[in-house]
């Protein structure tokens, strides 16, 4: 099994970045990854022939790795004279199974042939990079555009990540303005949102300590966030009881989706709880204060809201989430979706069957 950390030395002079083609990057290409960092994790999560994507390539460090460990790769850099100086790279070490594209990762990453492997070195926010590139990550204007920009692109990069593959960033916490920036923490809370994250791992790098900064420490590390495309465990069992205390609290909750036919005997395996609630503010307010009393996280779109929030944003997102995580590890998750239409409901209730004393809907419910 490998280690919880790798500790990087030196780069192969064969492999690391001209000097050249580092001395026509405005930076310096100071943030070029090195390649000894990429190939471990090619080696593990992938086997020859598989294709991996950066969608950050930068100098393309990531496509060099997967070309010498035999993997075809792809690409994506927003900024042309880093994608120009990557292109010389790859042809100069003649890595011709490498595809480079010029773009925006989050626009790109569709219009791929599916990938078993997103390998990447997440962008920093606040270097004071300038671009042209409105989707530049280096010159995001404020966090918060930062931290959108990222999940938006993580949206895009699940479709184009094959069902199993494995999405593993490289990014750092930073200092900024003299204030610590949890960037590594809050990129992996975007990734819980969207993949069922395995680990963390940390690179640690050769750097000496500048006494001028003490106590603060020399940053000579980074972590490896790991996550995967599939479905997170759900505790059915308990899952089945929340289910069922909150139809007898609220009857007019029907049970739909995935879980509603695993009741009926359907071979799935749900990753949680899809319920429906007839379009009722007063309603929908009750169930999420009952949720909160059985120490549910409430979300919108990964957002935490309260009862009161759950109800006025009902009138623009007919959902909300709710989560928990026990001390034994069960965790339960309910997707509860109100539509706005009584028709629909009307006739999802009509269809509804009793199994296991819970109302369920199994055959496909479409809320438009």
């Amino acid at each position: 099994m490998p280690n919880s950390w790798m500790h990087l030395h030196s780069q192969k002079a064969a492999y690391a970045l001209q000097s050249d083609l580092a001395g026509a990057d405005p930076f310096g290409a100071r943030d070029c990854g090195w390649v000894e960092q990429m190939r471990p994790y090619i080696c593990e999560f992938t086997k020859p022939g598989d294709r991996v994507l950066d969608p950050f390539s930068g100098f393309g460090s990531t496509l060099v790795a997967a070309g010498l460990e035999g993997r075809r790769c792809v690409g994506i850099e927003i900024e042309e004279s880093r994608y120009c100086i990557a292109r010389e790279r790859l042809e100069a070490l003649g890595m011709d199974q490498a595809t480079l594209l010029l773009g925006d990762s989050e626009a790109l990453a569709g219009t791929l042939d599916p990938v078993d492997l997103v390998l990447t070195s997440m962008p920093y926010f606040g270097c004071g990079f300038e671009s042209e590139n409105d989707g530049q990550l280096y010159q995001a204007s404020n966090y918060g555009a930062y931290l959108e920009k990222i999940r938006t692109t993580l949206i895009a990069l699940k479709a184009a990540l094959k069902p199993g593959g494995y999405l593993v960033v490289a990014v750092e916490n930073i200092r900024l303005g003299g204030q610590f920036i949890p960037q590594a923490w809050d990129v992996a809370k975007l990734m819980m949102a969207r993949f069922d994250f395995v680990e963390d791992r940390i690179i640690v790098y050769d750097k000496p300590h500048d006494d001028g900064a003490s106590p603060l420490s020399n940053r000579a590390h980074e972590y490896v966030l790991i996550a995967r495309h599939r479905a997170k465990p759900c505790d059915l069992e308990t899952s089945l009881t929340i289910a069922q205390e909150l139809q007898q609290e609220f009857p007019e909750i029907l049970l739909i989706g995935s879980f509603a036919r695993w009741l009926a005997g359907a071979n799935v395996a749900p990753s949680d709880v899809d319920l429906l609630l007839p379009y009722d503010t007063d309603l929908i307010g009750c169930v999420v204060r009952w949720l909160e009393s059985q120490q549910f996280q409430i979300a919108r779109w990964g957002a935490p809201v309260s009862a009161e929030m759950a109800v006025i944003a009902s009138e623009t997102a007919q959902y909300f989430r709710a989560e928990r995580l026990d001390s034994a590890g069960r965790r339960v998750s309910l997707d509860v979706s109100f539509s706005a239409s009584p028709e629909l409901y009307s006739s999802l209730a009509t269809r509804a069957r009793r199994l296991n004393g819970t109302r369920c809907v199994t055959d496909d419910v479409d809320l438009g």
